[in-house]
């Protein structure tokens, strides 16, 4: 995928390009003694979601609303809305879906903290569907971050792009005026997908916006392209070649938890930064 524009974007803290590490150092937060840590490094992939270039990696931003909310030392609450990624469509079961394992992903990063990871996913849904009952959504659960995997199905039905565009816009807008953070996850790839012109398109969309309101943005298209390259669509794709089996949510998980904590790293770095006066 052409991304040019941004692929000069420098990371905004250099521990976000840190590899994990088993065993590695932790990170206190807080004066006194916490009942958590963050890691000192991201999380590694497991070698089946792992390809020989990381996608992604410039997409990062600091999560500072969930840092805040980290820092409280109570139950976080993240709201994964969507369509049928976030169903789980294509998965074996309940706790295959990328909801759950992101819950698991996170809480095994973040020791001692606890993760309430709430799915609202409506198979078939267009970006302006969770659009309008993104206000329900939030208000019912009280989220510290949103996850909106979006752009697939715009993508197949061929929505109009500024048209979608302003959608996104307007509903990170309205998200962030209310200090919540969001995670942008763009559609997945697939060898008969990516033959759509449009398809492409809507994915370049999805990252235009991401860069222009400044949220964080995992880029599925990309990580599953490389992962493509090696393994082929059916290793992570179910046989209609557009929902994603176990692997394939096994791995937007584990790539949603390294950017979700790369933005809790780069926010704690950013508070720990000294102050100088002129």
């Amino acid at each position: 995928m052409m991304r040019s524009s941004l692929l000069g974007l420098a990371l905004a803290c250099a521990v976000s390009v840190l590899p994990g590490a088993a065993g590695a150092q932790e990170i206190a937060l807080g004066a006194k003694a916490p009942d958590f840590v963050l890691p000192a490094a991201l999380p590694q992939l497991s070698p089946e979601c792992r390809s020989r270039r990381v996608a992604g990696e410039l997409f990062r931003r600091p999560l500072r609303g969930l840092s805040r909310a980290v820092r409280s030392n109570r139950t976080v609450r993240i709201l994964a809305i969507g369509s049928s990624s976030t169903v789980g469509t294509g998965a074996s079961s309940p706790s295959a879906t990328y909801v759950a394992r992101l819950e698991k992903d996170l809480e095994g990063s973040v020791k001692g903290m606890d993760f309430d990871v709430v799915g609202r996913g409506v198979g078939g849904e267009v970006a302006q569907g969770a659009a309008d009952r993104m206000k329900k959504e939030v208000e019912e659960t009280k989220p510290d971050l949103v996850v909106w995997q979006v752009g697939t199905n715009d993508a197949l039905r061929h929505v109009e792009v500024d048209k979608f565009k302003s959608c996104l816009k307007n509903t990170l807008a309205w998200l962030i005026e209310r200090r919540i953070d969001v995670v942008l996850v763009d559609p997945q790839f697939g060898e008969e997908l990516a033959k759509d012109a449009h398809y492409e398109k809507m994915v370049h969309a999805v990252a235009e916006v991401a860069r222009e309101a400044h949220v964080l943005l995992v880029d599925r298209y990309e990580a599953m392209r490389e992962l493509q390259k090696e393994r082929g669509d059916t290793f992570y794709l179910t046989r209609d070649n557009l929902h994603m089996n176990d692997r394939g949510y096994r791995c937007m998980a584990e790539q949603l938890a390294r950017g979700i904590v790369g933005g809790l790293l780069q926010a704690d770095g950013e508070q720990k930064r000294p102050v100088f006066e002129p």
